[in-house]
């Protein structure tokens, strides 16, 4: 028997040596062992090319390019007769999830997608995406050519270029000749922002949903070309870890299939197999839970597949050497060797079971459409919501392929979950209602978006436990347990036609959605000045709303004949509706040309960046401008600040960070009449400034607090806390990314659009009132509408101010106390950003 297993391993070397010495290896390729450089991206790309024009058995694929221009690319890998029939598949797979239609001519096999590098410095993915594609095409891992024959392997080797050059730049630029593995060293130490992220300093393992990124939205365009069976999202954590592979940790996201559950085990008992072979250490169910959706682990799940994230210990302070505690060495090649363990065991164990992927898969969809979980069958979105809001969650529901029409049952009325009141109400439903039905094949993942609050079984969870879309997006909607049935006919975007008038007295403009707020920044770029409304006002029989906006002839005589074309054209690009004006003079309310018509000033903008500032929301400002507005924005690193004339900005941004340094030089800029806005910690800076209401209304807040503490007693039996249960005890006292109502102040400009009640993701410590000053948006409640905050932040959080103003100096200072855009998915938090620095 041995002699036969020997006689068996030898013939398949020589067979796959054979194979192999047509193609080229990743290191004869590129001039160097995998593991011994870090490997720049397009050389990566050049090879993933090379392979596809060498073999039979992979094609290139791409499908799009990063914000600063790199080549985002797949390669498809299978039997030369798999991809003859790739389109096929492709389809027949479409087909049998109800997300597509046409003849299914018989025949599935499953699709496997391999995801690499999408934090930019977890480097040793790209280099193992490679390794992975070299071995499958020429065979040389015992059982890929059955893989091949019976699967279809989908490689995306690096879905963050932007941030791996970013990296692999900044390493080579820095280490030393001979690696060198003192963690101090410079080459382990890379500068802000930290390469994890892309251009926009996003985390793009936190945009799966929300698709807010431009290299997430082209990777899922293509993933829902083929909608795999499996997928596998391979990352790095902390260099003292190990290796972490499925199952995941608990809190689980009740959606999830008892199938999946199960092929979860089956896949880390695949994976613990290779590594005790090798005897790599390892960890299971730990950390890495499946329950929010931002995820390259939960979205493939909600979407039928099997999701998993594997993380192998190292990161981008590991180099291509890092000593660690334990004084071993831990090396990229080692790195590479891992997540090319987890890449064969994912590949093993799915072909291993690739029946029952597809049965379990097709069977998925299938439930969904004819037999849905969600409590709620019917989830009704008011017509009666500014439209460009609607079109906004229109725009997000398509990219996950899930369904919406119009409403039937128009005039009937039903009992639901009403989700701005937070409780039960009743909805009648009229013509324009739009429906999002339980009835489809996205079923699953309408109950994850739309259900009021998120079940876990645990609360200690890696991420946000909240994100319902009526909050995200402030629409009045309902959640019915009735079937509704749907209308037939496509939901149509609102056509826009203005009229015209010869040489009118100005133009009107209703605030009735973001678009407006853009096309009133881009007329400022064009240098047309416009007033908006302070109080309602009735003009030409309409009336409009605090916020509006005049734009009058007398305020742009330098326009000449020019502006009626520019406003017209800009109007129809945007889809905003213009009311012509033949006078100034309202019907009710405050005339044109009131000092209650304020004229607006185009703002110059300033954020400050750099080390003293949190990256990630850096980026959201950075990219709200600039792909939001299309508005000019300065980042000034926070090094330079000092030596920066700041009065050339009228606004100044800070976003959460530690600014020590910096306090005086921002205070100095607000007294000299400087308007700044503080965001989440951030706000910290003035608090303990004694000039201003804010540090009198904390330093009140905390000498109440210490009065009313109970005098803690030394034998106090509260004080027997288990070593064990030390993350719990520290939740209690903070909220995990749970949703607040925010009751806000429609009078005050900067609460213009968010409607007399707000939601907001809510996850830093709370603020007091302002005893001078405004309190514009407050929360009245202990509990959050969705999601988990614990008992002792939930005592704190009643009464508190969430945005607030006050005059310093000669110049105003805006409080908000937690990221109003957050992620760039909370798109009701563009109003208020847009509101604090133009009004």
């Amino acid at each position: 028997m041995k002699q036969n297993l020997l006689i068996f391993f030898g013939c398949f070397m020589i067979a796959a040596n054979v194979k192999s010495q047509t193609i080229k290896s990743p290191g004869e390729f590129l001039g160097y062992e995998l593991g011994t450089q870090f490997t720049f991206h397009y050389r990566a790309v050049d090879y993933f090319r090379y392979i596809a024009e060498s073999s039979t058995q992979a094609e290139y694929r791409e499908y799009g390019t990063t914000y600063e221009g790199r080549q985002l690319g797949v390669c498809i890998v299978s039997s030369e007769e798999n991809l003859s029939r790739l389109d096929e598949y492709r389809k027949n797979n479409l087909i049998k999830t109800g997300l597509s239609e046409g003849s299914f001519t018989g025949k599935q096999i499953p699709i496997i997608w391999l995801g690499y590098n999408i934090h930019g410095n977890e480097s040793a993915g790209m280099e193992t995406a490679m390794k992975t594609l070299y071995t499958l095409v020429s065979g040389s891992y015992p059982g890929a050519e059955e893989w091949l024959k019976t699967c279809i392997i989908i490689i995306d080797p690096c879905q963050n270029p932007d941030g791996r050059d970013m990296y692999t730049n900044r390493f080579r630029n820095s280490q030393n000749l001979i690696p060198n593995p003192d963690g101090k060293s410079a080459e382990h130490n890379q500068g802000w922002p930290v390469p994890r992220t892309n251009h926009y300093m996003f985390d793009l393992n936190r945009d799966w949903t929300w698709q807010t990124q431009t290299e997430t939205s082209q990777r899922i365009e293509l993933y829902n070309q083929f909608m795999p069976q499996v997928h596998a999202d391979f990352h790095e954590m902390g260099a003292e870890s190990t290796f972490f592979f499925p199952p995941g940790a608990t809190p689980w996201h009740e959606v999830i299939t008892p199938w999946q559950h199960d092929f979860h085990t089956l896949m880390g008992k695949g994976n613990a197999a290779l590594f005790d072979e090798k005897s790599k250490l390892y960890f299971t169910k730990e950390n890495f839970d499946l329950f929010c959706p931002s995820f390259g682990d939960t979205w493939p799940l909600f979407n039928g597949a099997i999701g998993f994230t594997y993380e192998q210990g190292g990161s981008g302070v590991s180099g291509l050497a890092y000593k660690q505690k334990s004084d071993d060495t831990l090396t990229l090649k080692k790195r590479i060797d891992g997540h090319f363990l987890a890449s064969m065991a994912t590949l093993k164990v799915s072909y291993e079971n690739r029946d029952k992927l597809i049965t379990e898969f097709n069977k998925f969809f299938s439930d969904n459409v004819n037999k849905p979980a969600f409590q709620f069958k019917s989830i009704i979105i008011k017509g009666s919501n500014r439209k460009p809001d609607l079109e906004d969650l229109f725009h997000l529901l398509a990219k996950n392929q899930i369904r919406y029409s119009y409403a039937g049952n128009t005039g009937k009325k039903y009992k639901g979950f009403d989700y701005l009141a937070n409780g039960e109400g009743e909805v009648t439903i009229e013509k324009g209602d739009i429906l999002v039905s339980a009835f489809q094949p996205q079923s699953r993942f309408v109950q994850v978006l739309f259900e009021p609050d998120s079940k876990a079984s645990d609360s200690l969870s890696y991420d946000l436990t909240a994100w319902a879309l009526p909050y995200a997006y402030n629409l009045k909607a309902y959640a019915l347990i009735d079937q509704i049935k749907p209308l037939d006919g496509k939901v149509e975007t609102a056509e826009i036609v203005n009229n015209s008038i010869d040489s009118p007295y100005g133009y009107a403009v209703q605030y009735d959605g973001f678009n407006v707020l853009k096309f009133i920044s881009e007329l400022q770029l064009k240098k047309i000045r416009s007033r908006y409304s302070m109080k309602p006002f009735t003009i030409g029989e309409k009336n409009y709303e605090r916020g509006s906006f005049i734009i009058t002839r007398g305020d742009n005589l330098n326009m000449e004949n020019k502006l009626d074309k520019i406003i017209s054209d800009l109007a129809g690009r945007l889809k905003v509706s213009i009311t012509p004006l033949t006078t100034g003079l309202s019907e009710k309310g405050k005339d044109a040309g009131s000092d209650y018509s304020p004229l607006m000033k185009r703002p110059s903008v300033a954020v400050i960046s750099g080390k003293a500032s949190t990256s990630t929301e850096v980026g959201e400002l950075w990219y709200f401008f600039e792909r939001e507005l299309n508005y000019p924005v300065s980042l000034i690193n926070s090094t330079d600040v000092k030596n920066t004339d700041l009065s050339d900005y009228d606004v100044l941004l800070v976003t959460s960070g530690n600014y020590p340094d910096l306090k005086d030089t921002i205070v100095d800029y607000a007294k000299r009449g400087g308007r700044v806005v503080l965001l989440e910690k951030a706000i910290s800076i003035f608090a303990s400034e004694k000039s201003t209401s804010l540090f009198k209304s904390v330093e009140t807040r905390t000498a109440e607090q210490k009065a009313a503490e109970k005098k803690e007693k030394s034998d106090d039996l509260s004080l027997l806390k288990k070593f064990g249960d030390e993350k719990r005890h520290l939740l209690s006292e903070s909220s995990a990314g749970s949703i607040y109502k925010v009751t806000v102040d429609t009078t005050n400009p900067f609460g213009f659009g968010l409607g007399r009640e707000w939601f907001i993701m809510k996850e830093t410590q709370p603020y007091p009132f302002l005893a001078k000053g405004n309190n514009i948006g407050y929360i009245l409640e202990n509990k959050p509408v969705s999601g988990f905050a614990g008992y002792k932040y939930q005592k704190l959080i009643k009464n508190t101010m969430v945005i607030g103003s006050e005059s310093v100096g000669k110049g105003e200072v805006i409080y908000i106390t937690d990221d109003p855009y957050f992620r760039a998915f909370w798109k009701s938090g563009r109003d208020l950003l847009w509101n604090v620095v133009f009004r």
